[in-house]
């Protein structure tokens, strides 16, 4: 392929990326903020069923096969963009994001399997409705950790992603600065977790200027793209002087 090509195609993906962030990142917004995706009250199951609202539920479990789909599609990006920066590293965030992808895809089977719980005939004739809950609770116990820990591999190859932009000056380094720090608390948050189970629902309030960032550099992206130039410093002093 010809240098040409090959930036053109990394101008390319480097929107495609840009927009997947874009997608994802509003998903969970979706997801986390507009969605009540909760289990019903014990004393409300007859009424309302397992769940608080049940449509709720289903549009959460589109919103998250959306936001891992984003994943998909921004880790194949960026490996095409960052690959002539580094092409181990670039295949080390692709490894790590694929890690990623299958601990939450567990996550979404295990969501999509507490809603076949709760609507199976054969369970209902089986258990009462407050058996039937605790059974989808322990299901759902699963969930919120498998999300946790896929944090990790995904700060790390966040970490590695924005390290390459930094030092190809891609993007402003500010935006690097920033997303490297941002997947840096990434890998911090669940491993504090590990060690302080009783860590206040508040501490994920951390995250938020995370998620800013996601939507801005994405937004960045998909508008400006990339600027291409000479990246690596071997080439300067390795070429005609």
């Amino acid at each position: 392929m010809s240098s040409q090509s090959e930036k053109s195609l990394q101008y390319l993906y480097a929107r495609i990326a840009g927009l997947s962030y874009i997608i994802f990142t509003v998903a969970g917004w979706v997801k986390v903020f507009i969605l009540n995706t909760r289990l019903s009250d014990i004393g409300t199951i007859q009424t309302n069923g397992m769940f608080a609202n049940e449509i709720h539920f289903r549009l959460g479990i589109l919103a998250e096969t959306v936001m891992f789909l984003g994943v998909i599609m921004a880790s194949v990006s960026f490996y095409i963009v960052l690959k002539p920066v580094s092409k181990q590293l670039a295949q080390t965030t692709l490894c790590l994001r694929l890690v990623e992808i299958i601990i939450g895809g567990i996550a979404v089977v295990v969501s999509m399997a507490m809603l076949a719980l709760s609507s199976k005939v054969s369970l209902l004739e089986t258990f009462d409705p407050e058996q039937l809950r605790t059974i989808v609770v322990i299901a759902s116990s699963f969930r919120v950790p498998a999300y946790e820990y896929s944090w990790i591999s995904m700060g790390f190859a966040g970490v590695i992603t924005f390290y390459l932009f930094f030092k190809s000056r891609y993007i402003p380094r500010v935006w690097s600065v920033w997303g490297i720090l941002t997947y840096l608390s990434l890998i911090v948050y669940p491993l504090v977790k590990l060690l302080k189970p009783d860590l206040p629902r508040e501490a994920m309030y951390v995250l938020f200027p995370g998620a800013l960032f996601e939507l801005g550099v994405g937004i960045w992206l998909f508008t400006m793209g990339i600027k291409n130039q000479e990246i690596a410093v071997s080439s300067r002093h390795n070429g005609p002087v």
